[in-house]
């Protein structure tokens, strides 16, 4: 086997990767498919380790210690100095909980557990929560710690006792956790998106190359138009293999063009090899791992500091700052403690300090001061029909000071539930049906509240965490649900159509997270179902979303000061967003088409001057960026009470 040279080609490949990952992190929509940098890094990691190793292994000088201590001297340093500064600016920039998760976020980065503890926590990489975890990018380190750490025993064991075959266990290998991510793709989606068995196949695929390459590396020069087809299958990619928030089995497509290009792009007449051997890309690809570490935390207080004082994002600020701290963080990090000897010594007691510093943050209280508000009562849960009712870490930290009673006995004078109708075993028929999730939810206590002061019986058919809408005739769906399996979903579904066809309810009142952006052709089904059994539907808006996202309010509005001094009303800057005002329009277009059906509006009981109006004579209207507290609800009843009259007329 021919000895593996450095190529300047594969460090302009990085930096195509870590500036696509940037780029697409300031805005996705700048570069849809910019995730994607992150598959072409697993495949240049699974191309390098595995050429060290079989180069190493030829000269008989391969020493699985001594490989494990290069990776830590080329991991630990520069993680630990992020990860510290993220705890400390955290620590002084962030409200209270947030606090506590971030000091989860640092034990699970420096312990290489990131991704799956972000897999538990946030679930969709894409989503809101996902949004609010300044140390996420660092799951793609903790897959591939987590492959260094047990891909070197594949290979020593191979080279061992089956040699001369371990170009098809690579193989097997390889294809092995391919078919896992094609299965859990469809099925399992998150857990697919974050862990290393269904990621592996993108490092095995770096493994082949570097098999064929050390091997055969006279036969794979110089070969224009595979290189090339290598680099525009990725940059195609970059434009079109955009995300709806599902992970893509596309991602084949710049996993093979990188293949292309470590095997193809290696001689300096070959075009791709001059494009990405240009001094600065190179540079950049030098540069890319402190450049992919400081990018998303520099990014993330960004966003949090100009949300929380209402100022503009500024792009190119931050750009300056990421290159800074990277290159600062190359020079006097990275590039000294490889080349030290004594690095594990410095390594060791910086971890602790790191990993103590995480438990403290993780484990004191840094709950706000909510002496200035009333009580927050969310009573969602006293209606609340899904058959899992333990809320996730995530959810429970956005409750953290509000009052959230799961039975019918409350002791608060301002509310009395009372008889609420259950489905389960119930012979009645009501005269109203509440469907939807958590805003049908949000909404509950005041239509049970006005169906009893109209003397109507009212039967609640709403679930924490499960839009309404839904195919008919009813289908198995393998979209991840919080609260149901696939199964309960659709025994769900059908029971709801079997519930409407036997009561035939005067009104179905329908509230939903109509930012989620459910289409006409998503909803039409069930509502022209509901017209054809003679019901008419009452659909109520959701009150403007607030800047912050899944964020306690009382905790956060006391953070950031609103009617905290004596004031007894607080305002926030208005920025509904376009999914807000798009679902608004659904809503509308809805009632337009379907005669049978009305509308709440609730947008301007909150909106005056473009600001909204989240605390209201002491009361916190909100319990989170979306969700109304009781006190919020109890603003619109007047409007619903007679919305319902009029269509019970």
């Amino acid at each position: 086997m021919s000895t593996v040279k450095y190529r300047p080609e594969i460090d302009g490949l990085r930096a195509l990767a870590v500036m696509s990952v940037a780029i697409f992190h300031i805005n996705k929509a700048f570069l849809p498919g910019g995730f994607i940098g992150v598959d072409i890094f697993f495949v240049i990691s699974g191309f390098l380790i595995t050429s060290i190793i079989l180069r190493e292994d030829d000269s008989n000088i391969f020493k699985l210690t001594s490989f494990w201590l290069r990776r830590v001297k080329r991991i630990a340093p520069a993680l630990i100095v992020t990860t510290l500064f993220v705890l400390l600016f955290g620590r002084l920039t962030l409200y209270g909980p947030a606090i506590n998760d971030l000091g989860g976020q640092g034990i699970a980065s420096l312990l290489s557990y990131a991704n799956i503890s972000y897999w538990i926590i946030a679930g969709n990489y894409w989503g809101e929560s996902a949004e609010n975890l300044p140390l996420l990018h660092t799951w793609s380190l903790s897959v591939e710690e987590q492959f260094y750490l047990f891909f070197p025993w594949i290979t020593i064991l191979s080279l061992k006792f089956y040699k001369k075959n371990i170009f098809w266990i690579y193989i097997a290998f390889t294809f092995t956790s391919f078919f896992l991510f094609l299965y859990g793709a469809q099925f399992k989606p998150a857990a697919t998106f974050y862990l290393l068995p269904t990621r592996a196949w993108e490092l095995g695929a770096g493994s082949i190359c570097a098999f064929i390459f050390t091997k055969n590396g006279s036969a794979y020069k110089a070969n224009r138009i595979l290189s090339l087809t290598g680099l525009l299958s990725i940059l195609l990619s970059f434009i079109f293999l955009g995300t709806n928030e599902e992970i893509s089995s596309l991602i084949v497509i710049p996993v093979i063009g990188t293949s292309l290009i470590l095997l193809f792009a290696n001689n300096s007449n070959n075009t791709v090899n001059h494009i990405l051997s240009f001094s600065p890309i190179v540079y950049i690809g030098k540069i890319s791992y402190s450049l992919y570490l400081w990018h998303w935390p520099i990014l993330f207080f960004f966003h949090q500091l100009d949300r929380d004082y209402n100022q503009y994002f500024h792009v190119f600020a931050a750009l300056a700052l990421i290159f800074f701290f990277s290159i600062l963080s190359y020079h006097l990090i990275e590039l000294p403690f490889r080349r030290n000897d004594r690095t594990l010594y410095y390594v060791l007691p910086s971890l602790l300090i790191c990993i103590g510093l995480s438990t403290y943050l993780k484990l004191s209280n840094f709950s706000q001061d909510l002496s200035n508000y009333n009580k927050t009562f969310w009573l969602g849960q006293l209606y609340n029909v899904n058959p899992h009712k333990e809320w996730p870490e995530s959810i429970k930290k956005r409750m953290e000071g509000i009052i959230t009673p799961t039975s019918n006995t409350i002791n608060n004078d301002a509310y009395q539930s009372g008889g609420i109708i259950k489905l389960y075993g119930n012979k009645e028929k009501p005269e109203i049906v509440i469907l939807g999730d958590s805003h049908a939810l949000m909404w509950a206590p005041v239509l049970d509240e006005s169906a009893k002061y109209l003397k109507k019986s009212i039967s609640f058919y709403s679930a924490d965490g499960t839009p309404p809408f839904f195919d008919i005739p009813v289908a198995k769906s393998n979209k991840h649900m919080i609260y149901y399996s696939t199964d309960e979903k659709y025994a769900f579904d059908c029971a709801i159509l079997k519930y409407l066809n036997t009561w035939r309810p005067k009104i179905v009142i329908i509230g939903s997270r109509w930012s989620r952006g459910d289409d006409m052709q998503k909803i039409a089904p069930l509502i022209e179902y509901i017209g054809k059994l003679g019901s008419k539907v009452l659909l109520i808006e959701q009150p403007p979303e607030l800047f912050f996202i899944d964020k306690s309010a009382p905790q956060y509005l006391s953070y950031l000061g609103i009617a905290t001094t004596g004031e007894r009303k607080g305002y926030l800057q208005n920025t509904n967003t376009n999914n807000y005002i798009q679902g608004i329009n659904t809503i509308h277009n809805i009632t337009q088409k379907y005669s049978y059906c009305k509308s709440v509006s609730v947008y301007d009981l909150f909106v005056k001057d473009n600001k909204v109006l989240v605390v209201d004579a002491g009361n916190v209207l909100y319990t989170d960026d979306d969700h109304l507290s009781y006190a919020g609800a109890q603003k619109a009843k007047d409007r619903i009470l007679q919305a319902i009259k009029i269509l019970l007329d």
